[in-house]
């Protein structure tokens, strides 16, 4: 119901701003501001008409749940294990666990090198990833990428091979 009233509201605003506009020019503005009040009014119609099917498809949907009904945000989510991670997407505070889990799956899977792309900024998340690296029990060792795989933005580590 708001949207009508809003739809008839912008029509009853473009009406009283056209009025002077029509004085000035005559009869024939009156035809114009008729077309387009017809063609508001349709689209109006056809708006609400396709809402309504859309709330109605939504009401009477099937019994399965949509995949956005099935996402749980508290449980862990799946993600294919490559040969590097771009750790943007992750809340700082974040970062280790990540790399920590990252670099086990890693191992699991035989890489043996991996990139981690912690971005250039001022240099604190690098610092962050390389001390977890020093100390981590998978890594052999560490370096800037190469300017061509991110330069100092990324870090290569070199996992030890498992038994």
């Amino acid at each position: 119901m708001a949207y009508l009233a809003t739809k008839v509201g912008v029509f009853l605003l473009a009406t009283a701003l056209t009025w002077p506009l029509a004085r000035v020019i005559g009869p024939k503005a009156w035809v114009g501001l008729g077309v387009f009040g017809v063609v508001l009014v349709v689209l109006t119609v056809v708006a609400l008409f396709a809402g309504s099917i859309a709330s109605a498809n939504n009401l009477v949907g099937d019994d399965q749940p949509d995949e956005e009904d099935e996402y749980d945000p508290e449980q862990p989510v799946e993600i294919s294990v490559e040969d590097s991670i771009d750790l943007h997407s992750f809340p700082p505070r974040d970062v280790p666990d990540v790399v920590d889990a990252y670099l086990e799956e890693a191992s699991n899977k035989g890489f043996t090198e991996v990139r981690l792309i912690h971005g250039r900024g001022i240099g604190v998340q690098r610092d962050r990833v390389q001390k977890l690296l020093a100390r981590h029990p998978l890594v052999s060792g560490f370096h800037d990428a190469p300017p061509d795989r991110g330069g100092w933005g990324a870090t290569i580590a070199y996992i030890k091979k498992s038994n």
